[in-house]
């Protein structure tokens, strides 16, 4: 066809054939150069130009409909992508000097990519979106076929956009801080746990909403076919949208359509869908990540639980997360509220199926001989930053379980960085991070300068639970190994890591990690974490020889250690049980004083 016959086409004509997805900026430019007439219906279609920004860039598009600060109507869509593409210009002449200024640096700092903070930081000068426009194009060239990529920009793409999405993350979670404690649902926080963790993958809090929608939708059509007088089915699409958004307090039913509605969920999550726990790969890093768990509808318990929570939210029922020592379980009750507060509670074992549990048929999890939630009806239902936190410490542990030692330091760093933004304050995330940096010849002065700053924090008292027998100072004697020790601490149930209790096989104890676990001084110098049901009182106590033993304790007085004042700050009820303790064990006969 010649020019002069496309010239008397209609305009509109004109342009639908100009949007064609196959015809490039390039393309379109030279075409509207070929005369006046047709330079002006190119140049002035705002909206051929926004159907062309859109094709090169289609995952923008999603960010640029849901931001609340960009008026549709006032972009200039032309001058768009010339800024869109002068930014990348810039930005693949700063990644081809990548390499020769830290090609003999495995891990780079965060301050050596400093010199892109202009290109993203709005406060820098940079366009408001232009963090998303850099993501997409280095995660389109992450992606690009290895075999016709330049392999070292590939290599230092990575490592940019990690700087990228982590730096706005930061950010992101302060805004996810800030809400209404109501607002801070478990999928939001989940996401930008699968944000920060895998920097080359589009990860959206949109779709991934969107996925649980559609589960929730499902579940009311097989709902719909069961129960279609249910009460849900009068609920207008506004309560819908502010469960969706908003914690629960109270299931929305009565008793009866709510285990109507539950069943109806556990029958679409687990049998038609096929959810399952991936108890094959349990420390698979992906397990961790919401969008992973969607896709390949398989997980951890903790994951799987999310899931289950913000599905059974937008279809009004209330359930909590409970962080188990060895297990992460969802609580479920009839009724919720202050006056209900004895009502028997359920538990939603995600991880086995959804099966409802009680202290008549609950799991041996973890091969433990008795019940793990027992003790644990009065158990304060896990925060969302308590899950994310949680969330974070099964990143560090699967990272310490990778095979490779150079992909194992990358993934510790990212998932110890992960817990620094979460906790910027725990002197611990802090030290650990600090190997990494130093055994990668990193920038250190922001963990020190963190660390110079962090505020001294106040003893908060520990008040003892019924089921915790002993008390700090106590001379103890390990029913197994025969050595001697005194108690320095204790917790109600262990706390320790999963990989630790794995490791040390809490779940074979008879009461398992649910029991009291102390922490104690031995007398050969070393520090252990000691389950309950492994002491007993020594009936003839001693002198503990310990280097650190004046930290807690000022005095011995023959039978046990006396707390000084900070410990004794910590563990307020310690001394009446002690004395009360050492009283009964002497008129007994079972220990005597060396004084």
């Amino acid at each position: 066809m010649s020019s002069d016959a496309i010239i008397v086409l209609p305009g509109e004509v004109i342009v639908h054939i100009l949007e064609d997805e196959r015809l490039s900026f390039s393309d379109i430019v030279h075409f509207s150069l070929s005369c006046r007439s047709l330079y002006k219906i190119v140049n002035e279609n705002n909206k051929l130009w926004k159907t062309k920004f859109f094709q090169r860039w289609p995952h923008l598009r999603e960010i640029y409909q849901t931001n609340d600060e960009l008026d549709h109507r006032m972009i200039n869509w032309k001058e768009e992508i010339k800024s869109s593409l002068s930014t990348r210009i810039k930005l693949l002449s700063l990644l081809s000097s990548m390499s020769s200024k830290h090609y003999r640096m495995q891990e780079l700092s965060n301050s050596e990519f400093k010199e892109f903070d202009p290109l993203f930081c709005p406060e820098e000068g940079a366009h408001p979106l232009a963090y998303y426009f850099l993501v997409d194009e280095l995660i389109n060239l992450i992606k690009h076929p290895a075999i016709v990529s330049n392999l070292t920009h590939r290599y230092y793409a990575l490592k940019i956009v990690r700087y990228l999405k982590q730096t706005h993350l930061k950010d992101e979670w302060k805004k996810f801080l800030s809400l209404p404690p109501k607002q801070q649902t478990l999928e939001r926080g989940a996401t930008i746990v699968a944000q920060w963790s895998q920097p080359e993958r589009h990860v959206s809090y949109i779709a991934i909403s969107s996925t649980l929608d559609s589960i929730a939708e499902q579940t009311k059509e097989l709902l719909r076919e069961q129960y279609p007088n249910h009460t849900i089915f009068s609920i207008p699409t506004e309560r819908f949208n502010f469960w969706k958004n908003n914690i629960i307090g109270d299931n929305q039913w009565d008793v009866t359509e709510t285990r109507q509605l539950t069943d109806a969920l556990c029958e679409v999550l687990f049998k038609r869908l096929g959810f399952y726990g991936n108890s094959e790969m349990y420390y698979s890093s992906e397990n961790s990540f919401i969008d992973r768990v969607l896709e390949r509808r398989r997980g951890i318990p903790i994951t799987l639980a999310i899931v289950f929570e913000s599905v059974a939210r937008r279809l009004g029922i209330h359930c909590e997360p409970v962080s188990f020592p060895s297990h992460f379980l969802l609580r479920w009750k009839e009724t919720y509220g202050p006056q209900f507060k004895d009502t028997e509670n359920f538990y939603i074992d995600v991880f086995n199926g959804g099966q409802f549990l009680t202290k008549r048929n609950c799991p041996r999890i973890g091969g433990v001989s008795r019940c793990p939630i027992e003790k644990y009806n009065i158990h304060e239902a896990a925060t969302p930053i308590e899950v994310v936190t949680r969330m974070a410490n099964n990143l560090e542990i699967a990272a310490r379980q990778h095979t490779h030692i150079n992909g194992r330091i990358a993934r510790l760093r990212s998932a110890l960085e992960l817990q620094y933004m979460i906790q910027p304050n725990d002197a611990n995330t802090i030290l650990q991070l600090g190997r990494i940096y130093i055994s990668q010849f990193m920038d250190l002065s922001e963990l020190v300068k963190k660390l110079e700053n962090i505020p001294e924090e106040e003893v908060e008292p520990k008040r003892r639970d019924p089921n915790v027998k002993y008390a700090i100072g106590l001379i103890m004697k390990h029913k197994i190994h025969g050595y001697m020790c005194v108690i320095t601490g204790w917790d109600t149930y262990c706390t320790a890591t999963t990989e630790w209790m794995n490791e040390m096989n809490v779940g074979g104890l008879v009461d398992g990690p649910g029991q009291p676990f102390y922490n104690i001084f031995v007398d050969d110098g070393s520090c252990h974490y000691v389950a309950q049901e492994n002491l007993e009182l020594a009936s003839n106590p001693g002198w503990i020889h310990h280097h650190a033993i004046g930290r807690y304790f000022y005095k011995f007085s023959g039978a046990h250690y006396i707390p000084n004042e900070e410990k004794a700050r910590e563990y307020p009820e310690d001394e009446k049980i002690c004395n009360e303790l050492l009283v009964t064990y002497m008129q007994n006969g079972m220990i005597y004083s060396t004084t």
